[in-house]
């Protein structure tokens, strides 16, 4: 595709007022189109920067940004700083879709927080879409392998150097390249389908549950739940040693898709010793929600089942209290392995919903420990209700 560089400045130039947070954006642009061609326009429209810079609350300080430009193959230095005023969250602007989908804007570089509207890429990441085409081919691979005349060889004649090769090139397919089946058990054990990182923790303990905490749904054997809770507990401990102790996750699982069996890692194991958590609550995934001790508390959701589970957990959430407005969602995006297309379409509001009942506001997006081998393609939402 060709693109007129001096017409997509000035394009970009007249929408800027529309972006929500202009740094990764005008970076971008920079190296992309060139910054003198499109500061050119800024300086040299004094109404724009005089009605719109100004109206919506940006300070600057543009050191190319005088009547005299340097020459347009010179780099240009840019920095800017917005207001301390705080405005509400808006849905991704015309301009912002257009750099990201011309890729002159990367995924990490959109404005968060943000309204999430049915354009939004959210969902759609760069990772999880050849992900999940990569995927597709792993999948074709193994079927081939598995319906191979060389393997009913194999199996017939009971050979094990003949075995040997056709089992590491399935191990390769279903863990990634160098990862043996011990080595995917190790990571199950430690961390549960997807690992949490110390950012991961630390963010949920000290900034978006630290008031209010958090009801997991679908725990597992509780990894998450147990380093959340251990790091919360030493926090408590040298800020407030007086405080009363209290469980900052409350886990819940129907028990019946645990990723590792209590009869093989049962309590006297070293992985159930040092990284499972054995208050996980025998509970369905709305009546865990449902309970008065889960009222006002985080909703969390690591790697879910495909299915409904997902949604229909949070729904339940919603429905419950006026309280319950904040959801984290750890898994892959559409297409994933993880709820289903009715989930994400909830949260970009393609619903049959009341469009201002099922809005729903982007808070982060962190990136988490995801399973030897390269095959998963999870990361971590933060979503917040935005209730009429």
């Amino acid at each position: 595709m060709m693109i007129n560089r001096p017409l997509l400045s000035r394009y970009i130039a007249k929408s800027i007022s529309q972006l929500q947070q202009n740094n990764h954006a005008i970076l971008s642009l920079t190296a992309a189109v060139g910054a003198s061609a499109a500061f050119h326009y800024y300086c040299n429209e004094p109404n724009f920067i005089s009605s719109n810079w100004s109206k919506n609350g940006y300070s600057r300080s543009l050191a190319l940004c005088e009547k005299e430009l340097p020459n347009k193959s010179q780099s240009v230095a840019v920095a800017e700083t917005t207001s301390t005023k705080t405005t509400s969250p808006k849905p991704l602007s015309r301009a912002s879709l257009l750099l990201y989908n011309l890729k002159l804007l990367s995924y990490s570089s959109l404005p968060v927080p943000r309204l999430i509207s049915s354009k939004d890429p959210l969902f759609s990441y760069p990772e999880i879409v050849s992900g999940v085409r990569r995927r597709q081919a792993d999948e074709f691979n193994l079927q081939n392998i598995l319906s191979s005349k060389r393997l009913m060889m194999a199996r017939q004649s009971q050979d094990q150097q003949q075995m040997q090769p056709i089992l590491q090139e399935v191990n390769e397919l279903v863990y990634g390249k160098g990862v043996t089946p011990q080595i995917r058990e190790d990571f199950l054990a430690q961390y549960g389908c997807v690992g949490h990182t110390p950012e991961i923790v630390k963010y949920l303990v000290d900034e978006l549950a630290k008031d209010r905490g958090i009801v997991e749904v679908g725990a597992g054997n509780g990894q998450w739940a147990r380093s959340i809770n251990d790091f919360h507990n030493v926090q408590r401990k040298q800020n407030n040693p007086t405080g009363k102790a209290f469980d900052l996750v409350l886990a819940f699982d129907n028990m019946q898709e645990l990723p590792l069996s209590p009869k093989i890692y049962h309590q006297r194991t070293v992985p159930a010793k040092q990284y499972f958590y054995d208050k996980v609550k025998l509970a369905s995934h709305v009546d865990a929600v449902k309970g008065f001790a889960s009222r006002g508390r985080v909703l969390m959701l690591v790697y879910p089942s495909p299915g409904s589970m997902a949604l229909e957990t949070v729904k339940a959430y919603v429905e419950s209290s006026d309280q319950n407005d904040t959801v984290v969602y750890v898994g892959e995006g559409i297409g994933g392995a993880n709820a289903d297309e009715d989930f994400f379409n909830y949260f970009l509001g393609k619903t049959d919903d009341d469009p201002k009942e099922a809005e729903w506001v982007l808070l982060k997006v962190m990136e988490v420990k995801r399973s030897p081998g390269g095959k998963g393609y999870e990361k971590m939402f933060v979503f917040r209700h935005k209730r009429l």
